[in-house]
């Protein structure tokens, strides 16, 4: 396209000298830009069109075969440069330019010895170098030039944008080194992370870590590769892992079909031709694990590995769905190569006879060594008594529990209903009887609704009336009224039966008026502190605790809560001596001890107010030995659960922490 008509003339005034600066400091602000090579260039021609008024102009980049093609390009509005031939003639001359490194300017029609201009505008030809290489060279074709100090500004011109066209390769070349650089180093760190030790779990599990943050994937696996199968020897990321779970058994099936056919698998999202068994093991591990995309490479055995198992299979995941780069391809290949090394050393010292065995006498030898002889006899001596000690010595086994102090007959008095305290009867500490009124809740839109229900049911009452004396009047009218007085009755049915409806609601709203008043359940003292200042006029929503009631007078018991992990010593112990003693203390009397009995144990488990899962346990006491009856009251109990040794009931944590953790 040709520039439009506010494009500057490079006549040589301010103006246009102005207009120009102000392109050229726009396209060096883009040659600074992180910004991909044909968004730079498209914005370049434009703004190098507008600067110089050319008919069209067209940047041409080498690319990776040595070649020279268009980028970017404003074609003449003409098409005169169009056609196949011409190409191929300005191909030429910009292979010649790059060769001669030199700038060409050729008029309408002009021929050289290398170089010819076929069409009739004049030719400028500009060469990008970048470290004394030709990276891009910049074509322009003008209209008929008014003077040779136009031409000359044209040309100064072009080469001021040419330059900025070196400059942006100059820029891209140098984060591309940045970034080979931080990847090298990056991947250098892999290297000297995954050899630093010969241990079979410790290396896998430095593979997965370290390669998931070089490949930048979600998650990678580890698998060690046998006849029989793959596995799993470490996930980025994860400590532990159940072998057993439906993931890692489909990632394993899947491992072991790739690692059968030696190929590595690429799959991002996109269909693909696959064998049958190898896509239906695909499917399974993509609809268990949910990744969008996955590569999995098998790890080839190393030159000087005699073997017959590969070194193992890599899987490596991610949750977008997006094709795997040239450069992330590349980093992979790189982390499978040191990772195959590191395996196949770790996998040749574990593959050893008795290794494990080996290291461990020859630790326990050096121990008893003529020098270390006095001092291992008297540490196994020492160690011998307390493993007896242990063993053999009784104790106490308790179960320690925390829980509060209550009489056992306390009730709640919750919210029936959204509203506001309208009266409040009682007062901390007052005594109430079972049915005594406590509070008076009041509702807006309940009064609402009965005012609305009466102004309906007299509005229809009166209606009725005046109904029911039209049909007195009808009824000594002549026949001829007759379909009128039918139209009557059936609206006096009506209304009586609407205003039976309406007395029905006036009854329901009676009953839900009534619930609004609540009344102590049982005889007691209220508990609660503050009720003025903490209920008067307050607004409550349903199902909020507003009371507590407690009879202080009768039987008391405390509420324990034991750990759901505890329970089971408890629940055998009553099965086994029948009666269960607590002994328990008052945080408020710390120096005194108290005891009661466990009465009754809750079959369902809970979370407490600290979020842990417990069981509540109700524990009878005499209140007669109690110095303080303060309903709520923090307890601190142990349930005696008969006799073990003393070595179990110190370290019964410990053994459950093995059986979770290793036996499991």
């Amino acid at each position: 396209m040709r520039g439009d008509t506010s494009s500057p003339q490079i006549d040589g005034s301010d103006e246009a000298w102005s207009e120009i600066e102000t392109l050229v400091d726009e396209t060096a602000k883009l040659a600074r830009m992180p910004m991909s090579s044909h968004e730079f260039h498209s914005e370049l021609v434009k703004r190098l069109v507008q600067a110089t008024n050319a008919h069209s102009a067209a940047v041409w980049c080498r690319d990776k075969n040595e070649r020279f093609s268009i980028e970017a390009q404003i074609e003449s509005p003409h098409d005169v440069h169009g056609n196949a031939s011409l190409l191929a003639t300005r191909s030429q001359n910009v292979v010649e330019v790059a060769r001669t490194r030199q700038t060409a300017a050729l008029s309408p029609h002009q021929s050289d010895v290398k170089l010819r201009n076929p069409t009739d505008d004049a030719l400028v030809l500009q060469p990008a170098g970048v470290d004394e290489q030709i990276v891009a060279v910049v074509e322009t074709f003008h209209g008929d030039v008014a003077s040779p100090n136009e031409a000359r500004n044209t040309e100064q011109v072009v080469s001021v944008f040419t330059d900025l066209v070196a400059e942006f390769h100059r820029n891209c070349q140098l984060r591309e080194l940045r970034h080979r650089d931080a990847a090298w180093s990056e991947l250098e760190q892999f290297a000297d992370q995954v050899h630093r030790s010969l241990d079979l779990k410790r290396t896998a599990f430095a593979i997965a870590n370290e390669a998931a943050r070089v490949t930048g994937c979600d998650r990678v696996m580890v698998f060690r590769g046998r006849e029989e199968g793959c596995r799993t020897l470490a996930i980025s990321g994860l400590d532990t892992f159940d072998r057993r779970s439906t993931q890692i058994r489909a990632a394993e099936r899947l491992a072991k079909a790739v690692a059968s056919i030696d190929e590595p698998l690429w799959h991002a999202g996109e269909l693909q031709a696959l064998p049958s068994q190898l896509e239906l093991r695909l499917q399974s591990h993509l609809d268990s694990s949910h990744v969008r995309s996955l590569a999995v490479v098998p790890l080839g055995k190393t030159r000087d590995s005699n073997a017959r198992d590969s070194a193992g299979v890599l899987l490596f995941e991610r949750f977008e769905d997006v094709s795997w780069g040239d450069s992330q391809r590349r980093r992979i290949e790189f982390v499978c190569r040191q990772g195959a090394i590191a395996l196949q050393n770790a996998n040749e010292l574990a593959g050893l006879p008795l290794i494990g065995a080996s290291r461990l006498v020859q630790r326990c030898l050096s121990l008893f060594a003529l020098r270390h002889l006095p001092k291992t006899a008297a540490v196994l001596c020492l160690l011998a008594a307390a493993i007896a000690a242990l063993v053999l010595v009784p104790a106490d086994f308790e179960i320690q529990g925390e829980g509060r102090l209550m009489p056992t007959s306390y009730r709640h008095m919750f919210a029936p209903a959204d509203g506001v305290i309208e009266e409040i009867y009682v007062d901390h500490a007052e005594l109430v009887t079972a049915g005594a009124p406590l509070l008076k809740l009041r509702r807006a839109d309940l009064d609402y609704d009965e005012a609305r229900l009466i102004g309906e049911m007299l509005t229809n009452q009166k209606r009725l009336k005046s109904v029911s004396s039209w049909i007195l009047n009808h009824k000594s009218a002549s026949a001829s009224s007759a379909a009128e007085l039918d139209e009557l009755t059936s609206e006096e049915a009506r209304l009586e039966i609407l205003l039976n409806s309406l007395r029905e609601q006036q009854a329901i709203l009676a009953r839900e008026r009534a619930d609004l008043a609540i009344a102590s359940p049982i005889d007691g003292e209220v508990l609660t502190w503050g009720i003025e200042d903490v209920l008067s006029l307050r607004p409550v929503v349903r199902g909020e605790r507003l009371l507590s009631v407690a009879d202080p007078n009768g039987p008391w018991q405390i509420e324990l809560q034991v750990a759901d992990h505890d329970i089971e010593y408890v629940l055998a112990a009553r099965r086994e001596l029948k009666e269960l003693k607590v002994n328990f203390i008052l945080t408020s009397h710390a120096g005194e001890g108290y005891s009661g009995t466990v009465e009754e144990i809750a079959i369902a488990t809970e979370l407490d107010e600290h979020d842990q899962l417990t069981v509540l346990v109700r524990v009878a006491v005499d209140r007669d030995q109690l110095p303080d009856l303060r309903p709520g009251a923090r307890v601190v109990a142990n349930v005696h659960c008969g006799r073990r040794s003393i070595g179990y009931v110190w370290l019964r944590e410990l053994f459950e922490v093995i059986k979770m953790r290793l036996l499991f």
